[in-house]
């Protein structure tokens, strides 16, 4: 089943000195960074706003419902 799964940090935080944890959510090698923030241009996101991504990691706009 697919799941919803929010990330507002944009790059990897460095466990030690040759290992990178992803905190961004993209990496294909979980729990391990594979530099999929880069290629996805996670800086060019805007605050506020949810983006989906891919598998070519296209970014899209999600809409957010409140109730």
């Amino acid at each position: 089943m697919a799941r919803i799964i929010i990330k507002k940090d944009k790059g990897p935080v460095q466990v030690k000195a040759d290992s990178w944890i992803c905190l961004c959510g993209l990496s294909k090698n979980q729990p391990y960074c594979d530099g999929s923030h880069r290629r996805a241009k996670l800086e060019e996101e805007e605050e506020g706003k949810l983006y989906a991504y891919d598998e070519e990691l296209k970014r899209r706009e999600v809409e957010v419902v409140e109730k």
